[in-house]
């Protein structure tokens, strides 16, 4: 363990793997986007939500999609109601919280003199991946066996 420590103290650790900078690059420039939209639906959420868009894709096949309750989730979300965001669409405060995560990880193991455990982007995804995939079929074999719409 002290021979790790040394190493990564000695290493320079603001070399960064490619693939790894790059999604770093990508979150820092997403971050104004993503806190001027959480602004916007902070002061005038209801009225976003409201709007009444139909989904395409539930027009066409009459099944939800994967985004199906997600500007809704998103409302509830920055307005602090974490369980209803999570029953509307459970990828969305998973990729919130993901995305703040991976942006702290990756600034703490890049400015940081210490040895920090790097986070790799991908088991992010891939976890958001399986959100996505259970989410739309539980919500569609519900709805094709039951005739219950959950949202």
């Amino acid at each position: 363990m002290k021979k790790i420590r040394e190493y990564c103290v000695r290493k320079n650790l603001r070399e960064m793997d490619p693939e790894y900078l790059l999604m770093y690059r990508i979150c820092i420039v997403l971050l104004p986007f993503v806190l001027a939209v959480t602004i916007l639906f902070i002061i005038c959420g209801n009225t976003l939500s409201n709007l009444g868009t139909q989904c395409q894709f539930q027009k066409l096949t009459g099944l939800y999609c994967i985004g199906c309750g997600g500007t809704r989730a998103f409302n509830y979300l920055v307005h602090l109601h974490v369980f209803k965001s999570f029953y509307y669409n459970p990828l969305v405060p998973y990729a919130y919280f993901a995305y703040f995560f991976y942006l702290l990880n990756s600034f703490l193991f890049r400015h940081r003199k210490k040895c920090f455990e790097k986070l790799s982007p991908f088991v992010l995804i891939y976890i958001a991946l399986g959100i996505i995939t259970v989410t739309f079929a539980v919500r569609n074999l519900i709805l094709f066996f039951t005739g219950v719409h959950l949202i």
